[in-house]
Parts: C-alpha cells; sequence; structure tokens
C-alpha cells in the first residue's frame, strides 16, 4: 500500500524556512514579510476577479494573478538572475500604464479618491490595493537591506494604480447600472424599434418641433444614436445660436448615462453619487431638463436632446418628439 502524500512537510516547525535556492531564514525576516504580502496579494485579487462584473476588469486580474507570482517568486529568491528564468519586466509595467489609461478615459465621474463601496466589485478591489500597498512597502524595506531590482518596486507601485482604476470603474458601472434600472422602472420608457433609424429620427424631430411651434418657443432639437453621435439636428427660426450645442450635449449625455438628464441633475447636486460629473467629457455633460434616453426591448438605442426654453419646456418637448415612436 502507497503511503499518502501529505502536504505538510514540518521542515518549518522551528519557525524557519526555505528560501529559493536552498537558504534557511526565519519566518519573520523581512524576505519572508515582502513574498508572503504578495501571497496574500494573489488572495485577494483573486476573490475581486471572482466578483467582478466587467469582463475587461476579469481579464486584466487574471494576468495580474499571473505577474504576482512572478513577483512573489524573485521576493523569495536571493539570487533571481541565476535561478529564475522568468521574471517582470519593464514590458509589464508599461502594459498595466497603458491599460490604466485606457480604463481613465473611460470614468465619467470624479477622479479624485472615493469612499470604497457600497459594491462588493469594486470594495474588493479597494482591498486588494491596500494589501498590494503593504506588499509595496515590505519590499522597499527589502530593498534597503538588500538588492533587488527596481522593476519590481516600479511593478508594485503601478499596479497599486491599476487596482484603483479599476475600482472606479466597477463602481461607475454598477452605479449607472442601478441607476438606470431605478429610472426606467419610474419612467418606463420602453419601445419597439429595433434600431434608431434617420426616418425614425426625423419623425421624432418633427413631433417635437410641432410641441415647440405650438407652446411658441423656438428651439434646438437633436436625436443622436447610442453613443451619442448625432443623428438630426434641427434648428427653428430664432432659436439661440447657444441652444443648439445645449441640445446636441443634452442628447449626448442621456444616450451615454442612460438617464434622463433632470435625473442626473438630483446625482450631480452637492453630496449626489455623481456629484461633479458635469465637469467631465470636456464639459458636454448636461445636468439639467431636456435630455431623454430612447429605449427599446431594455436597451438604449439613441436619445432626445432640446433646447430653448425654460427646463420644464424644454422636458415637455422632448417627450413630445418621443411620442411620435
Amino acid at each position: 500500500m502507497n503511503a499518502m502524500t501529505t502536504i505538510y512537510t514540518k521542515t518549518g516547525d522551528e519557525g524557519q524556512t526555505g528560501l529559493i535556492g536552498g537558504k534557511r531564514v526565519a519566518k519573520f525576516d523581512i524576505r519572508v514579510e515582502a513574498y508572503g504580502t504578495i501571497d496574500e496579494a494573489v488572495a485577494v485579487v483573486a476573490m475581486a476577479r471572482s466578483k467582478a462584473k466587467r469582463e475587461v476588469v476579469q481579464n486584466v486580474l487574471k494576468r495580474v494573478e499571473e505577474e504576482l507570482f512572478l513577483v512573489g517568486s524573485e521576493l523569495a529568491c536571493p539570487e533571481p538572475e541565476k535561478l529564475l528564468k522568468r521574471k517582470i519586466e519593464l514590458s509589464e509595467i508599461e502594459w498595466m500604464e497603458t491599460t490604466i489609461d485606457e480604463i481613465m478615459s473611460r470614468i465619467a465621474f470624479k477622479r479624485d479618491f472615493i469612499v470604497p463601496g457600497p459594491y462588493i466589485s469594486s470594495a474588493l478591489l479597494h482591498m486588494a490595493r491596500t494589501v498590494v500597498r503593504r506588499a509595496e512597502r515590505r519590499a522597499a524595506v527589502l530593498k534597503a537591506r538588500s538588492k533587488i531590482r527596481p522593476e519590481l518596486l516600479k511593478y508594485l507601485n503601478r499596479l497599486s494604480d491599476l487596482l484603483y482604476a479599476m475600482a472606479l470603474l466597477e463602481e461607475q458601472e454598477e452605479m449607472i447600472l442601478a441607476i438606470t434600472k431605478k429610472v426606467r422602472m419610474a419612467m418606463e420608457m420602453s419601445g419597439d424599434i429595433k434600431k434608431l433609424t434617420l426616418d425614425i429620427a426625423l419623425k421624432i424631430t418633427d413631433s417635437a418641433r410641432k410641441k415647440a411651434e405650438e407652446i411658441k418657443k423656438p428651439m434646438a432639437i437633436a436625436v443622436a444614436d447610442q453613443g451619442g453621435c448625432l443623428i438630426t439636428l434641427h434648428r427653428m427660426d430664432k432659436a439661440l445660436l447657444a441652444s443648439v450645442e445645449i441640445a446636441k450635449d443634452k442628447a449626448f449625455t442621456a444616450a451615454v448615462m442612460k438617464m434622463p438628464t433632470e435625473e442626473l441633475a438630483k446625482l450631480a447636486a452637492p453630496g449626489g453619487q455623481l456629484y461633479g460629473i458635469n465637469s467631465v467629457a470636456g464639459g458636454r455633460i448636461i445636468i439639467f431638463g431636456g435630455g431623454i434616453p430612447i429605449w427599446s426591448e431594455g436597451e438604449v438605442v439613441g436619445s432626445i436632446g432640446v433646447s430653448g426654453g425654460s427646463v420644464d419646456e424644454d422636458i415637455e418637448v422632448a417627450r413630445a418628439g418621443l411620442e411620435a415612436i
């Protein structure tokens, strides 16, 4: 009968452990502290990946886990240049910088520090970030006492930034999803169109124009696609030139934020979840009424933006436009 294989070796019972290469040190040695904290980081990153809602975040975290094993191995090896075949290089750091820039370009709300939560997907990323920061501190102490390659500290420093960026992305997407669901339930806006074509956009514009004529307000009326790109733009006689840009931006806001701009106004007020959002995207985010998304079968297919009257009048004309469909 074969002896059962066990996972315990008993070699560390006296408070020592072996490094890569065979050298034995105390378990409280700073090198053990450093790679042990990396081990913690891997576990928390894995947990964050299991709860992440965005595929891009899941894919990035999987790569990070694999790379952290390389970091941990090198920290556990006094002579990595002799004993390790693969190590973290500048290419991995450059990849993280590119990924951070790509993710931050998608962040619409304020980019300064936020209080983590209430979503578990973003909260776990913040937890992973703090563990990586601790690992970086331990590695910095090790660097002061022994020789380690500078790429390791650069990698850990950049990784905490990457985790923060992904936490922001998860927070934003979760927030928009939750808010959109509430707004849709409240307004019960839906249609039976599959795609917002030019013909449909013209019908919406004409219906809105008639309402504007009825209330005797010269207005600018913009209809955009699901990405906020303009399909039609109509400026009524005597409508202010400024109304044209505002109408376009209202349509853009309603499409990309997937909510009416009057609802966004509440969230962007001081203390609101999206306070400061109007300062991003080159100032194109509008936080007063007159922009409404167009829903069909649970998806935003476009939007309408109206400007030229009071907020209530702009909303009234925008809604009249949607009555066409």
